[in-house]
Order: structure tokens, then C-alpha cells, then sequence
């Protein structure tokens, strides 16, 4: 049984997601955001029937509830229902009174700490409904603790109780200048580590998740998946730039329109004369992709638009053999060959055009770059002057060809 962690791709690299009743940690370097990817499984978690106690040592329990709330994750009806508890144990730190029915007297104590957790999971833990603890954070017990032997000793009978009672453990630490050797004992003492950090690349930092380790799996996936933490949606899994670009009247407009939730185009006399610029919220990835002008007036510039960009579209008319080598030539004026790319051959559905097979061979394309057919969703509905609504199914397609091949 797999719980979903709320994030697609990671689910995939989960193969399904979260074993239940494993210990998972997320491990982040500090200024990443990671947060998100404990509300999240959680939230998840809860809205399949399951139940959750949050232990939270390092904020009010009210701030982190409004946190979830700014985010369109609601957690008051699971609290009501009584399948969401918290576990107060930061109240005391300000010397003030709880406002949780669960709560410790000395955060520092983490032998008190582990009573009032085996208690509350003794009260909890049953295999009806299965239960996801959520320990936020290990690197505050740390500090609050002031002794990483203490940690490591509770940590690894917290784990054995979870273990028993088969509780699915979700632990938060941030990588702050501790022990190399209490970092890697922690690591060790978890099912699952999924690692947060941020790259930086030509001074644009980018963050990014992996999947370090998972029990459950034969295979580790070692991929760095670039994210984005959204209010609302949460963790998306985020690619900056993708270039569409093809020859001059081939759809790239089109394309760019019919794939985006906004996107806006610099046109003249009905033609992109400049750039359009389109964001893509699908299957929980969050994209920008930017279009090319097609005129060979404009190539100067194509190179420039194409900096930095993770994947490319090629847009070619299947009724225009003759564009076929302009798009060629394009893609190397972007300077996007060998990037992950995709070929929309548009107007599928015209009289003359070609069969993905016959493009490949005219266009001496390598069999790994996929080639999607695309249509228009209602010839009839076509205006001239404006971009032409492409089938949706078409449109995904090439969207998740080109996705899975970028992360």
C-alpha cells in the first residue's frame, strides 16, 4: 500500500509513492524550502482516510495550520473528524499555555517527548485507518536539545516504535553544520530519504528534490528534479524554459495558446513578429515556454532565446515538407540540439500531409525524439488573425513526451 505524496513525478520515482508504515526523511539544505513536501504528503494522506499527528516544535501549531490553509490545504474538517491531531511541543519554549489537547512540558526533554508519542500513538495507531506521523523538525529537537547523542538515541527509538505499530514516519531536517557523522546516522536510521537543495547556475539558484534511498525499490531513480513551491498548489515540479520554435506559419502560436493556462504574443497583421510567451500547469509540472519568431530576419535573436532552456518543441507544418529543413536549421540556431525535444507535426488532418514516419526520414530525425501529430479541435471555429485551438489530447501528449524526457 503506497501513499501518494501529492507530487506526481515523485510519486513516479516512488514508484506509486510512500510505503506505508515506512520512515521517510526530507532533507534540505538550509534556505530551501521543504515544508511544503511534508504538508503535502500529509494532506494527501488525510484525504485518503488516513490519519495524521503533527508534531511541531519549531512554531505555534496555529501558525502551521494557517500554513496549510495558504496553500488549499484545509485541514479543519480532518480535525473535527478527529483523524488530525498536533502534538504541541513548542508552546513551552515561550513559556505559555497550550491550546492543543497534546502537548509537552520541556521540548528539550526527548525522553518526555517519546512518552507523550508512544502514548498519542498508542490512543492512535490502529490497522482501520492507518496513521502518518509527522515530526517538524529533527534539526529544531537538535538545537533545542543541544545534544545530537540524545537525538540519535531518540530518533532511533522512535523509529522502532513506529516500526511496531506500523506508523508511517515523516521527518523534516535541515542540514545545518552538524556532525558529518550525526548526518549520516540520521540518514541511515530512515527507509527513505528524499533530499532537497538548490543549484546554482549562472547566478540563478534553482531548487531541486531526489530520491536518495527507498526501501521498497530495486532501482533508485538518480535524477535532480527542478521544483517550485506555488501558494496555492504547493510543489510543482517547475521547468523554467522550454523553446518552441519551427518555421514561419507553422502553429507555434497555436501551440503555444492551446498548451497554456495565460500566454501572451507580440503580433502584427495576425504573424508573431517578436515572442509569444505561454505557463503550463500540467500533471503537476509548472513551465515556461517561449516561442520563436519564424522569419529568418529574426535570426539573430534565436540564439539568445534559446539560453538556458531544458527542452524544445519544433513546430513543422506536415503539409509543408519545404519548412522541414528551416526547422533543422532553427534548432541550430537556438543552440538547443541534443536538448530533450519534440516534434509537433501540425495540421495532421490536412489533405497532403505527412505520416509521422515520412517526417522522421525527410527530417533524418534520430527514433528517441518522439513525433506527435496535432489537429485543430474545430476547423470551423478558426478565425483568421488568431491562433487556432488545438486538440487538447494532442497537445498533452507532446506535453508529457517532452516533460518525462526533460526530468
Amino acid at each position: 500500500m503506497s501513499i501518494s505524496t501529492g507530487i506526481e513525478v515523485l510519486d513516479r520515482l516512488l514508484s506509486g509513492g510512500v510505503e506505508h508504515g515506512s520512515s521517510v526523511l526530507i532533507i534540505s539544505t538550509p534556505g530551501v524550502e521543504d515544508i511544503q513536501f511534508a504538508h503535502q504528503l500529509m494532506f494527501s494522506h488525510l484525504k485518503d482516510k488516513g490519519k495524521a499527528l503533527y508534531i511541531v516544535n519549531n512554531k505555534k501549531p496555529s501558525i502551521a495550520r494557517a500554513m496549510l490553509r495558504d496553500f488549499d490545504w484545509d485541514i479543519s474538517e480532518f480535525e473535527k473528524q478527529g483523524r488530525c491531531e498536533f502534538l504541541d511541543c513548542y508552546s513551552a519554549l515561550l513559556a505559555i499555555g497550550s491550546q492543543e489537547k497534546k502537548s509537552v512540558r520541556n521540548p528539550a526533554d526527548t525522553e518526555e517527548l517519546l512518552e507523550v508519542i508512544s502514548r498519542a500513538l498508542g490512543e492512535n495507531a490502529g490497522p482501520l485507518i492507518p496513521l502518518m506521523l509527522v515530526f517538524d523538525s529533527l534539526s529544531s529537537l537538535t538545537d533545542i536539545a543541544n545534544s545530537e547523542d540524545a537525538v540519535l538515541r531518540f530518533l532511533k527509538r522512535l523509529s522502532a516504535l513506529t516500526a511496531e505499530k506500523k506508523v508511517t514516519l515523516v521527518s523534516l531536517f535541515t542540514q545545518w553544520p552538524y556532525s558529518a557523522s550525526m548526518i549520516k546516522d540520521i540518514e541511515k536510521g530512515f527507509d527513505c530519504v528524499i533530499r532537497l537543495k538548490a543549484i546554482e547556475q549562472k547566478v540563478i539558484l534553482r531548487s531541486y528534490f531526489s530520491v536518495d534511498k527507498a526501501k521498497w525499490l530495486e532501482r533508485i531513480e538518480r535524477r535532480d528534479i527542478p521544483y517550485k513551491v506555488i501558494n496555492p498548489g504547493g510543489v510543482k515540479v517547475f521547468i523554467p524554459k522550454v523553446i518552441v520554435t519551427g518555421p514561419f506559419h507553422a502553429g507555434k502560436t497555436s501551440f503555444i495558446h492551446s498548451a497554456s493556462t495565460r500566454a501572451v504574443s507580440v503580433q502584427r497583421l495576425g504573424t508573431t513578429v517578436a515572442l509569444d510567451h505561454g505557463h503550463v500547469e500540467y500533471k503537476g509540472f509548472s513551465v515556461d515556454i517561449f516561442g520563436t519568431p519564424g522569419q529568418e530576419r529574426f535570426d539573430p535573436i534565436l540564439q539568445m532565446l534559446g539560453g538556458e532552456a531544458l527542452g524544445v518543441i519544433v513546430v513543422v507544418d506536415s503539409t509543408d515538407p519545404d519548412g522541414f529543413a528551416r526547422a533543422k536549421d532553427m534548432l541550430k540556431a537556438t543552440k538547443t540540439e541534443g536538448l530533450p525535444s519534440v516534434i509537433v507535426a501540425n495540421k495532421a488532418n490536412m489533405a497532403g500531409a505527412l505520416k509521422p514516419e515520412e517526417i522522421r526520414s525527410r527530417m533524418a530525425l534520430p527514433e528517441d525524439i518522439p513525433i506527435v501529430p496535432v489537429v485543430a479541435d474545430d476547423l470551423k471555429k478558426v478565425k483568421k488573425g488568431e491562433p487556432c485551438k488545438l486538440r487538447q489530447g494532442d497537445i498533452e501528449e507532446a506535453l508529457s513526451r517532452l516533460f518525462g524526457a526533460v526530468v
